[in-house]
């Protein structure tokens, strides 16, 4: 998805963070499979992301329809905002709320899907 970090203008601010519409997304690891998103204006808020493909295979929900107006374009990726435990293995994503983002516009949103079936924290390491 990225190599170097990215600015990104949230078009709703995430739910519970009122006012923080300014984050920056870089790439934690070489393989591009975790990211750090933290506010600009207040950096000790930070979440860690994951493209919703590089744990996911099978995960497609239909939002870019909805979302890429929203945002400006039509190269609409999704991350899944990651709970972490001990590690990687204890780690759990959010299916039900990812984050969208548009590539060519920087804007982003995090869309909640209305899919009861979607788990809010699904271990990304299956045992």
């Amino acid at each position: 998805m990225m190599e170097r970090t990215r600015q990104l203008h949230f078009v709703e601010p995430l739910p519970g963070f009122a006012g923080e519409d300014e984050y920056t997304l870089e790439p934690i690891d070489p393989r591009g499979l975790l990211f750090s998103l933290r506010a600009v204006n207040e950096p000790s808020l930070r979440f860690v992301l994951t493209p919703a493909d590089a744990f996911f295979d099978d995960y497609h929900p239909d939002v870019a329809g909805a979302v890429a107006p929203v945002l400006g374009g039509e190269d609409i990726s999704l991350l899944l905002v990651l709970t972490l435990g001990a590690g990687l293995a204890d780690a759990t994503a959010n299916l039900r709320a990812p984050i969208a983002v548009s590539a060519s516009t920087g804007r982003a949103v995090q869309v909640v899907i209305d899919d009861e079936t979607l788990p809010m924290r699904e271990r990304i390491v299956r045992q």
